[in-house]
């Protein structure tokens, strides 16, 4: 029998859907669920900077395919939110969020507000507030 996702809305087989706070997940909702959603956490950055002190720092050709994709989006616009990045890229939500983590701790990109949006921008950028 197939199921619909009570999150992203995805038709699965029953059997291949989780039980979360009541609902019938898909199993990248639940996953997604279980991961680090925290892109500020202090004892994970530092963890990150420790790794650049021993192993040298990570460019953006040693990241990940669909890391890499983000980065190059955002770095090539200069600023995008996430809402575009999951439409043109074509990435769940959760899959993003997970992405723009390691990115952050890696110095690549970071969260800007600007007006009422939150835009994700490259490290570097000094623009508009």
């Amino acid at each position: 029998m197939r199921v619909k996702c009570a999150r992203c809305g995805v038709e699965v087989d029953e059997e291949d859907t989780y039980e979360m706070s009541g609902e019938r997940v898909c199993e990248d909702c639940y996953f997604d669920s279980m991961m680090p959603q925290h892109p500020c956490d202090p004892f994970a950055q530092r963890a990150a900077e420790r790794f650049e002190e021993f192993f040298g720092e990570v460019k953006p050709e040693n990241l990940l395919e669909e890391q890499r994709k983000v980065y190059e989006l955002i770095k090539e616009r200069g600023k995008a939110t996430p809402d575009e990045i999951i439409k043109e890229l074509g990435i769940r939500p959760g899959e993003l969020t997970q992405i723009f983590i390691v990115l952050r701790r890696l110095k690549l990109a970071k969260a800007h507000k600007i007006g009422d949006k939150i835009y994700y921008v490259p490290w570097d950028y000094r623009g508009e507030s």
